[in-house]
């Protein structure tokens, strides 16, 4: 053989020798394989699917049980959500609001002084840096000391002055018992509220005058990192799916209507072994049924499409939908209108992605479709996301918080106002508002509506605060930095009103729940910090007026419609997209009267039913008939290849 044919068969065999082994490794030949950005041509396989041998046969509690104590002998931290450490400062200052009031007792006075002593005696080469400025005058607030008495080459503003004259509402704190995370929902299969709490561990139901009372339901429950209510059996009590991190399964509890709660993981085939980092409810394909949408940051998005028989498979990868690892987070809303769920999706180290639904009436025609370029999502890389109509135009609109790591106030820029910070080195992105232009197109209204340069939020949330008919925000920031408020002023912009509300906590909030927890057209908000405890928080001070609204039955995305009517006879319509619950408390300003309140599909069409002439400050309960069975576009036995993504 010649050198050249010589030469020619080594690289021929090399080649395929190559592409075996990549197609060997993809396979799982060879290992797992990795995963990328371009969807695969065959379904891929489970990423889990030793763990899924290895435990077959076991219960969620079992498999729990053995996981953590494999990594107990391994000296491995438990996979359980551990409570983080307040910055020293914050666990010594008052538990209040800033400006502290005059009666605000400091927790840990003598600290207090100690940390101001060190302060002063300090190395302080340079001058100190804006955030040791910040906690100096938090201690010397805390300490009542006078700010004429600070140097003003290092006061900064601890005792602003109320924003506003005429926003009536004020942040009253409530004491309770409450660590989570937390969900709220019908989990006695009436219409009042309950609690889960400390990561699905704890159930409370909510008596008189807001006092709880503990049950024992989920005692033995291994508390998860993320609650998702939803009545995914159709019965009308709240079950519950717990997400768990770092390989932990997550867990399906079927509730029994009685406050009793049944393991169905496992029967229902939604067992997995993946550090889940966010799940969403949806009825994705209009059947009528709940699916599931979980997002992990070791294994690819999937999919749970709710069959007839009440059990889950993944078709996420039949219909195009591709993202191989990272999600963290997922909001839905259907904001292209057209009656299916869109999403919206956070990927750690990626851009934003938008999907639009696309239905069909064949399985192999449907898919959904990344459109976040077109639409103007993709230019952030978002830790936070919200849907909410900002100016009541019928289309949903949407928040995002920008993905920035915690922080505490060790960074080199402090604005004196807010306490909010940033490094030298990387300047955080900045909140954004995107208004619902409809068609799939987003504007970027963040500057015009007096959003602009919120940097360092952590979180997101929305409350009809005055019960004026427009929701106003509530903004979560790291420890030691002010959580704001903002007031929206009749869909035009927004207001700070974070001091006059006297919402100015230091806490490092990192999520909300809103409700209405007591029926009397108050906003109750439930915020979360880093390290688990929670503040209650109820706006009072309203003058407006209300409706509470409970629709059972109703399609996953329907839509309120409220006519109302004011004292001068002006007409307005108010829409709003409830909860998977079927709960609103919706403000009407001062309308003397509810014209017509009407509850349309999530396609809009014909109403589902009709009230007329209702007085304000009532509460509604509406039964739709039982829907019946709705057409189902089921994948056949043999799965297609995937839609285009």
């Amino acid at each position: 053989m010649s050198k050249r044919k010589l030469i020619l068969t080594i690289a021929g065999t090399t080649l395929v020798a190559s592409g075996l082994v990549a197609a060997g490794w993809f396979a799982g030949w060879f290992g797992d394989p990795v995963f990328t950005d371009e969807i695969p041509a065959k379904r891929p396989p489970r990423l889990d699917h030793r763990e899924l041998e290895a435990f077959s046969g076991q219960s969620i509690p079992q498999i729990i049980d053995t996981l953590l104590a494999e990594a107990a002998e391994r000296e491995k931290a438990p996979a359980l959500p551990e409570a983080a450490a307040d910055p020293p400062l914050l666990a010594m200052l008052p538990d209040a609001p800033l400006p502290f009031p005059h009666d605000a007792t400091p927790r840990d006075p003598e600290g207090l002084r100690k940390f101001v002593t060190g302060m002063q005696r300090g190395d302080q080469e340079g001058g100190p840096s804006p955030a040791e400025r910040w906690q100096f005058n938090l201690a010397l607030a805390a300490l009542h000391v006078d700010p004429s008495e600070i140097p003003e080459a290092i006061r900064l503003e601890t005792h602003p002055a109320a924003e506003s004259e005429t926003f009536p509402i004020r942040l009253v704190a409530r004491d309770h018992e409450l660590v989570g995370p937390l969900a709220l929902g019908s989990f006695f299969g009436d219409d009042s509220p309950a609690i889960v709490a400390r990561g699905g561990s704890a159930l409370y139901s909510l008596l008189a005058e807001g006092a709880m009372q503990a049950h024992d339901a989920l005692a033995e429950v291994t508390p998860g990192s993320g609650l998702y209510p939803g009545d995914f059996d159709g019965d009308l009590d709240t079950d519950l799916f717990i997400t768990r991190r770092d390989g932990l399964p997550n867990s399906l509890l079927r509730n029994d209507g009685e406050g009793r709660f049944e393991d169905v993981t496992i029967a229902v085939g939604l067992l997995s072994f993946n550090d889940t980092t966010a799940a969403v409810w949806l009825d994705y394909d209009g059947d009528g049924r709940l699916d599931l949408l979980v997002g992990s940051r070791d294994h690819p998005l999937e999919l749970y499409r709710q069959t007839s028989e009440g059990t889950f498979q993944p078709v996420a990868w039949d219909l195009g939908l591709w993202v191989p690892r990272g999600v963290h987070t997922i909001a839905v809303s259907d904001f292209s209108g057209d009656g299916h769920p869109d999403f919206f999706l956070g990927i750690e180290g990626r851009p934003d992605r938008l999907y639009l639904a696309k239905p069909s009436p064949a399985w192999d025609g449907w898919r959904v479709e990344n459109v976040a370029a077109a639409s103007g999502v993709d230019r952030g890389r978002s830790g936070t996301a919200h849907f909410f109509d900002f100016d009541n135009d019928g289309r949903p609109d949407l928040l995002l918080a920008p993905a920035t790591p915690t922080r505490t106030m060790a960074a080199t820029k402090t604005t004196a106002a807010t306490g909010t910070t940033s490094t030298a080195a990387e300047e955080p992105a900045a909140l954004r508002l995107l208004h619902n232009e409809g068609e799939g197109r987003f504007t970027d209204v963040t500057t015009g509506t007096g959003l602009g340069d919120l940097a360092g939020v952590t979180a997101v949330s929305i409350a009809d605060l005055d019960n004026d008919g427009y929701e106003d925000l509530l903004l979560g920031t790291a420890p030691l930095a002010i959580n704001r408020v903002f007031w929206n002023r009749e869909g035009a912009w927004f207001r700070e009103v974070t001091f006059v509300s006297e919402g100015a906590y230091l806490d490092g909030t990192v999520a909300y729940t809103v409700a209405d927890l007591e029926g009397n057209g108050t906003a109750d908000i439930l915020a979360r910090d880093h390290t688990g405890r929670v503040r209650w928080l109820e706006a009072t001070g309203s003058r407006h007026r209300h409706l509470s609204v409970k629709v059972h039955h109703a399609p996953p995305g329907f839509r309120l419609v409220l006519s109302v009517r004011d004292k001068d006879w002006v007409l307005r319509e108010i829409e709003r997209r409830p909860g998977l619950d079927g709960v609103a408390t919706i403000g009407i300003g001062q309308a003397d009267v509810i014209e017509r309140l009407s509850i349309f599909p999530p396609e809009g069409g014909e109403a589902l039913h009709t009230l007329e002439k209702l007085p304000p400050n009532e509460a509604v309960v509406i039964d739709l008939p039982q829907p019946a069975p709705q057409p189902t576009v089921s994948p056949p036995e043999e799965n297609p290849s995937p839609a285009a993504p």
